[in-house]
């Protein structure tokens, strides 16, 4: 799918959205269970301008959003961001998405913890943000998006929302629809050459893209004392068409037709419980079903068509307790997540058909303890381990039990003063992408890949370490650096039948590190500040076709820059986003996609107490991306047979939005 497709955004609730009442200290930093924790709530909390949590998340000095909601299970999902407490329990819906539709009047404060956090189902991050909430009111809040782009004949509403607060007595109930009828259009130029450098095929290319998606979701939770219990239902379908052309002026043009429909239906249970010695319990519960249905025609340069279906069942079942004693000596943390995993895929390619599935259950226990060594330095230590039954069949059946231990160790040092210091040491298990067990096709670049039975996780030892630094009052910036001995990586090999798949490939080593700085320029523009993001990777497998090179998919850097300012009734803001870099190794192909400097930019203003009005731009400088394929015969260690170029052009496109409560 091409760099610039449209992101729907899912505006919903998700379990973690319910409020409880919180008192908001006036502290400006504690130092709670031996974690030292920076407050904003009262005039601290107002001083972040924003409608929603995720826009006040995004002013938090130095703080970088992490999340993840696609891996299996509950403790790889979620993110960075607790709201009271507790994970997002959703797997339809992004942290980001969930953070955005939580209105800021139901904020009462938020703790930023920057070296180490008390919150056990959150142990993979050093920097932690918790939301704390108050109970809503009666109230609505909606918003209405219209887009204006060459993909649209009319400038028309493209997405309707609202959220809906519905306290009873006893209970505390909020409702949650959508609707977004999203368009996408670009146009490209192509050509081929061969290895002499000869034209062999060139021409222009048009894309164009519908997204339409509806999602109804209902979160409950009764009025209880000393605990928590949060029912939620969630309903996302999603429909897709694609139209892509390649006219090179013969007679026919080769052309992609594809639909592609999705539905996913969820239902949670979390419950919490405190007791009066501060123990707490926790158990979730999670049932997740998504269903997938893609049909595509590919015309290559012919009146007759090579058809394409596929069809997709996935459900997940995910049960998790969490006890926490942050009172006993070393605050010892209990735990175990049981969950089951199944996918169900029927593919006809062309009268080649296969049915395939591949299913997973997994046992994942795990024991924490912490103390604090003296006043500056604290010590966290967790044992995860995992035992998990994995089985699949296609054409051949194929059973694994797989057991890994996965121990962590944390060690903090904080002088409370402007800087703190995070040293982590772990051993990592990835999860396995179900989608490589069964067969797939890229018809835009002509590729086709084999499911692989036997596929195992990848695996690496992490040494990492962040600092936190605040100089002057002003500047404040996070640096994260890391050293990764990877095994058992994923990359694509080719059986002696022919087949391409991805599998296991060896080993590599992986460093790399991110910076995200905020410099706040209040002292020349009120309400102002630059902040800074930047990733780096460095990676080198030792191929056994073409000997040392980077691991397959990673980006060497990845930056942006944003300069914003925020006031009491209006914001504004412009983004630089720094060129990116991607490249492939196919077994007869090696492919990079390429984009340019992009600038966005954003205006939002309170026209009255209960509507605000935004603009933005999107690509303001038109979007620019390259995707070059260079071949070889068989594979990349015979010679090179030509190369595929398109260069693609996505123009700029102007959003405006009307957002109100009621």
């Amino acid at each position: 799918m091409k760099a610039y497709c449209s992101t729907m955004v899912l505006l919903g609730f998700c379990a973690n959205t319910f409020s409880i009442t919180a008192a908001a200290s006036d502290t400006k930093t504690t130092h709670q269970q031996q974690f030292a924790a920076t407050h904003y709530d009262n005039d601290n909390l107002q001083a972040l301008h924003g409608q929603n949590a995720l826009e006040k998340v995004n002013q938090l000095p130095g703080f970088t959003l992490v999340q993840s909601n696609q891996q299996r299970g509950l403790s790889a999902a979620g993110g960075n961001v607790l709201i009271n407490g507790a994970n997002t329990v959703s797997k339809s819906e992004s942290l980001s998405d969930i953070l955005r539709q939580l209105p800021s009047d139901q904020i009462a404060a938020i703790h930023l913890y920057s070296a180490g956090h008390p919150f056990s189902t959150a142990s993979q991050f050093n920097q932690l943000v918790n939301i704390i909430t108050h109970s809503p009111k009666l109230g609505a809040h909606w918003q209405v998006r219209s887009k204006l782009t060459s993909a649209y004949h009319a400038y028309r509403p493209s997405e309707l929302a609202a959220q809906i607060a519905l306290p009873s007595e006893g209970w505390q109930h909020q409702l949650n629809v959508h609707y977004q009828d999203d368009r996408s259009q670009s146009t490209s130029q192509f050509q081929e050459i061969d290895a002499f450098g000869s034209m062999i095929e060139q021409g222009h290319e048009a894309f164009f893209e519908k997204r339409n998606g509806r999602l109804l979701s209902l979160t409950s939770q009764p009025d209880l004392v000393d605990s928590r219990l949060v029912f939620s239902t969630k309903a996302v379908l999603d429909d897709f068409q694609t139209e892509q052309n390649r006219d090179n002026s013969s007679p026919f043009l080769w052309r992609l037709d594809e639909s592609e429909s999705r539905s996913e239906y969820e239902m949670a249970v979390d419950w919490q419980k405190e007791s009066h010695h501060k123990n707490q319990w926790q158990i979730i519960a999670l049932h997740n079903r998504k269903l997938e249905h893609i049909h595509s025609a590919t015309f290559d340069h012919a009146a007759i068509a090579t058809p394409y279906q596929q069809h997709k069942t996935q459900q997940e079942q995910v049960v998790q307790l969490n006890i926490t004693l942050p009172n006993t000596a070393y605050s010892p943390e209990f735990g175990i997540e049981i969950s089951r995993n199944q996918l169900d895929a029927a593919t006809n390619n062309d009268g080649d058909f296969e049915q395939a599935q591949v299913s997973e259950v997994r046992y994942q226990p795990y024991a924490a303890i912490s103390s604090e060594i003296n006043q500056q330095w604290q010590l966290y230590t967790r044992l995860n381990t995992e035992r998990t039954v994995l089985k699949s069949r296609a054409k051949q059946n194929h059973k694994a039990q797989l057991g890994f231990i996965k121990p962590l160790i944390r060690l903090s040092y904080d002088p409370q003063s402007n800087w703190d210091m995070t040293i982590t040491a772990q051993y990592q298990v990835d999860q396995l992408d179900f989608d490589d067990f069964v067969q797939s096709q890229d018809a835009e670049f002509n590729r086709a890949q084999s499911g692989n039975l036997t596929l195992r996780p990848s695996q690496f030892t992490e040494l990492a370490t962040q600092l936190n630094v605040q100089l002057f009052d002003s500047l404040f910036f996070n640096l994260n650096l890391y050293h990764q001995w990877q095994k058992d990586i994923h990359e694509f090999i080719q059986l002696p039948n022919g087949d391409t798949m991805i599998g296991n490939a060896g080993a590599a080593q992986k460093l790399g590190g991110a910076l995200s700085a905020t410099w706040d320029t209040s002292k020349w523009l009120t309400g102002s500040q630059f902040n800074l993001s930047y990733d780096f990777a460095h990676a080198r497998f030792d191929d056994p076709l073409t000997g040392s090179r980077p691991t397959d998919g990673i980006t060497p850097h990845d930056a942006s820059v944003e300069f914003r300012q925020d006031g009491s009734t209006y914001n504004w803001g412009l983004e630089l986003y720094l060129p990116l870099t991607e490249t492939n190794y196919y077994i007869d192909e090696i492919y990079t996609e390429k984009d340019q400097i992009e600038l966005s930019a954003f205006a939002e203003y309170q026209l009255s107490k209960r509507l605000r009005v935004r603009g933005a731009v999107a690509t303001l400088n038109t979007a620019k991306y390259s995707y070059v394929q260079h071949y070889f015969d068989v594979n990349r260690l015979g010679r090179y047979t030509g190369t595929r170029r398109i260069d693609e052009r996505v123009d700029p496109v102007v959003t405006l939005s009307l957002l109100g409560q009621l």
